[in-house]
């Protein structure tokens, strides 16, 4: 077996299954009879209370090995598996985040060090921002896995990620590669769904993972009896899910992901321009004529043909589903304040083919 490795697991978007992951993968590993270390890094500590160690029960946690008041050996703790240990999370770690007035990026690496002849692998669950906590552990990590929920938003943030991980590298960690994408909350009946994932690995290749997590009842209800989903339902298309990723990780733990990939970080950012987060059908389509449009906008026909991407744009989301086919917005008129002008677009294939103006006179 290689020298450990580290992987933190991060994406700045919050709920594209981040800590799920960090859970189960941890858990899925130490089943496949590795030593595995799990670090909470996040101030919700969702990771910590996933495995059922309760606040009141821990002496100590993460934030005293970041105030530098205790060795990183004091702060381990077990878990239910005799494989898989944690080292706890605090809400206090928000503190730390806002109050850090000399930031040491190098504190979690010199302090993970000291444990790398412990475990086979040692996971790091980030906090859902790009802060000093998570810079800490980009710097103290072998690779980054980043969660991507199967929609066109989550997405949004995954350039500005791959931007920080090139910094990291080129400034603190030269070592530093990408783990992997990993497709979450996958439904195979959601069309756009299945898009995402052929854009992603239509720009990013063999950074994407083969295993993809499917959206199942199992992994949300886990957490909330303190457990992975092994020991909550471990015949459920989760627990294969994570089991499968493990495995997928494991083999890939020899492996120069760097050149494996045959691009470097430098190449890919060039690549992930934002257009690779619009609906192809937007090249069909001359946008420089594209006029910008409002919710004041008489003319609601230039809506024919936009896609969901192009809508949230010039309208917003307001309160509309991204899986719904119908959007509604409502249009305020001064000249009468007791009559309401809604808008509603019907999308097709993600793309407007239907536009109507309801007015309803309020009673």
């Amino acid at each position: 077996m290689p020298l450990t490795k580290i992987i933190a697991i991060a994406n700045q978007k919050g709920g594209v299954g981040k800590t799920t992951t960090a859970i189960n993968l941890s858990s899925a590993l130490s089943i496949l009879e590795q030593k595995v270390l799990l670090v909470d890094t996040d101030p919700q500590a969702n990771a910590t209370s996933g495995l059922g160690v309760l606040s009141k029960n821990i002496d100590h946690s993460i934030v005293e090995l970041f105030q530098g008041n205790l060795e990183i050996d004091q702060c381990v703790i077990n878990t239910q598996n005799p494989n898989l240990k944690i080292i706890p999370g605090s809400i206090k770690l928000a503190e730390i985040e806002i109050d850090v007035k000399t930031p040491n990026l190098n504190r979690l690496k010199t302090a993970l060090d000291t444990l790398k002849n412990k475990f086979d692998f040692i996971i790091i669950d980030c906090s859902p921002s790009l802060g000093y906590l998570t810079l800490n552990s980009f710097v103290a990590s072998d690779s980054i896995l980043i969660p991507v929920q199967c929609e066109f938003y989550a997405l949004d943030g995954l350039r500005k990620l791959l931007s920080t991980i090139k910094s990291i590298k080129k400034s603190y960690n030269k070592n530093l590669s990408v783990e992997g994408i990993l497709m979450t909350m996958y439904d195979e009946r959601l069309n756009h769904n299945n898009h995402v994932i052929s854009e992603l690995k239509k720009h990013f290749k063999d950074l994407i993972f083969k295993t993809i997590i499917k959206r199942n009842t199992s992994l949300s209800e886990a957490p909330s009896f303190g457990t992975s989903v092994f020991d909550y339902k471990v015949n459920s298309e989760g627990s294969t899910n994570y089991l499968n990723l493990s495995h997928e990780i494991m083999k890939n733990q020899a492996l120069n992901k760097e050149t494996s990939l045959g691009k470097n970080i430098s190449q890919i950012m060039k690549e992930t321009e934002e257009t690779i987060l619009l609906d192809p059908c937007i090249k069909d389509r001359n946008l420089d004529n594209f006029k910008v449009f409002s919710q004041k906008d008489k003319n609601f026909d230039k809506l024919y043909g936009c896609t969901k991407k192009e809508v949230a744009v010039h309208l917003g989301l307001a309160f509309n589903d991204i899986h719904s086919d119908v959007w509604m917005y409502r249009i305020r008129h001064k000249t009468n304040l007791f009559r309401k002008n809604y808008l509603y677009l019907y999308f097709y294939k993600n793309k407007v083919n239907l536009v109507k103006l309801r007015w309803f006179k309020l009673s």
